[in-house]
């Protein structure tokens, strides 16, 4: 698949005049944080259920089991960090939702970064996976789309690593793109994968592969 997508998550921080109103914009950011702390609460990898971690547990070696292959191509040879072995991260809870941060990694050999996620219901069952990538914005991007890369073939390892099938995976993609698509969704084994494009052209491109009920 040559048409990669990621993304660059663009900030734009705009001062305060006077020293007051710069005196009330951290308290505002430092409450906020405390807020977000308070929400936030973690809980311990031991009390996923047996299945969901044997389910994890299989598809971060069939990632990595990827990631390796694409470094031992011979005519096209590509370093992606893997997901450290054995998995012992715990989730955080987050209102009624349950992530788990498998990898976060920046770009090797170009400016980006990528974040791959283990989500569970409250029950601690496994309901799928994320990948979030911050990628240069598409008018810095050549052609070839070598700036995205890594982002895009950790998406591809994922598709794969669950089981699902990579040329349908870029059939789709491709029509949500050939329609100009802010996101889109299909249903492949059991699994809903949805396309996030909304801000691709910030280089912004998120990808969630959701269990099927």
């Amino acid at each position: 698949m040559k048409k990669a997508l990621f993304l660059l998550l663009a900030l734009m921080l705009v001062g305060c005049s006077g020293e007051g109103a710069e005196k009330e914009k951290e308290k505002n950011v430092k409450e906020e944080e405390v807020v977000q702390e308070e929400k936030i609460v973690p809980v311990k990898y031991d009390e996923v259920d047996t299945e969901s971690k044997a389910a994890v547990e299989k598809f971060v070696q069939k990632y990595n089991v990827r990631v390796d292959l694409y470094k031992q191509d011979a005519e096209n040879s590509i370093t992606l960090e893997k997901i450290p072995e054995p998995v012992t991260g715990d989730l955080m809870k987050e209102d009624d939702i349950l992530s788990q941060t498998l990898l976060e990694a920046d770009f090797i050999k170009y400016k980006g970064h990528y974040k791959i996620v283990a989500k569970y219901n409250e029950d601690k069952k496994l309901i799928g996976y994320n990948i979030s990538v911050e990628g240069s914005p598409a008018s810095e991007v050549s052609e070839e789309g070598d700036e995205w890369e890594e982002g895009f073939l950790s998406a591809m390892s994922i598709t794969d690593a669950i089981g699902l099938n990579l040329d349908k995976n870029e059939e789709e993609l491709g029509k949500a793109l050939d329609e100009e698509k802010q996101s889109h969704t299909y249903t492949d084994s059991n699994y809903n994968v949805t396309f996030l494009l909304a801000d691709l052209d910030l280089g912004q491109f998120e990808v969630n592969y959701d269990l099927a009920n």
